[in-house]
């Protein structure tokens, strides 16, 4: 498993100061659809200790932390593509895994 980085998010996570990540999911719900969403948010040092046991990904300045509900609903990658998205509000994105959707409704 790997990392790649693309150049703005080179750069934006040397402006922030990032080198821990957390990969996880965020789950909506509608009448019919549940959407399952690939998160990656930062993790402040002082909050490493609850992340020991996640599996892990890195390379030489960063480390990914995976959540047991990442891996279960998208699996192991080999390759983790960061990227930056948002016009106002950047953010750190996971750019090869696409939001799972699920119809949820019985039509007979």
């Amino acid at each position: 498993m790997s990392i790649v980085l693309s150049n703005k998010s080179k750069e934006y996570l040397k402006r922030s100061n990032t080198s821990n990540l957390l990969v996880d999911i965020t789950f909506i719900e509608e009448p019919c659809t549940q959407i399952y969403n690939p998160v990656i948010e930062k993790i402040e040092d002082i909050d490493l200790e609850n992340y020991k046991d996640f599996e892990k990904v890195s390379n030489d300045n960063l480390i990914l932390y995976l959540s047991d509900w990442f891996i279960k609903i998208f699996g192991k990658l080999e390759e983790y593509q960061l990227d930056i998205d948002g016009i106002f509000k950047k953010k750190i994105i996971i750019k090869n895994i696409n939001p799972i959707i699920k119809n949820t409704c019985k039509v007979n």
